[in-house]
C-alpha cells in the first residue's frame, strides 16, 4: 500500500472520528427520547469504526512486507536501468 493511500485511509478514519465527536456534543442537547436513539446510534458507529481501524491496521501489517519487497525489486530495477544507460554512454564516447 502506498504512503498516499495509507494517508487517504487514515484521514477518513480521523474524519469519521470527528462526526462521531459532534453527534455525541448534539445528543447532550436533544430531548431524552431522541439522545438515547442518538446515543445508540453513536455506539454502533464507534464499534465499526473500531473494526474498520483494527481490519486497516491487520492490512496494513499483512502487506508491509509486500510492499518492502516491490520497493525492493522497483530500486534493484531502477539500478540496473542506471548502469545500464551508463554502460551504454560509455560506448558511444
Amino acid at each position: 500500500m502506498s504512503v498516499e493511500h495509507q494517508g487517504q485511509v487514515e484521514k477518513i478514519l480521523k474524519e469519521l472520528g470527528k462526526k462521531i465527536d459532534e453527534l455525541i456534543k448534539e445528543a447532550k442537547g436533544a430531548k431524552d427520547e431522541i439522545r438515547d436513539e442518538v446515543e445508540a446510534k453513536i455506539k454502533v458507529l464507534k464499534k465499526k469504526r473500531d473494526n474498520l481501524e483494527e481490519e486497516y491496521a491487520d492490512f496494513k501489517v499483512k502487506n508491509e512486507s509486500k510492499w518492502v519487497e516491490i520497493k525492493n525489486h522497483l530500486s534493484s530495477a531502477a539500478e540496473e536501468i542506471k548502469l545500464a544507460a551508463e554502460a551504454a554512454f560509455k560506448k558511444k564516447e
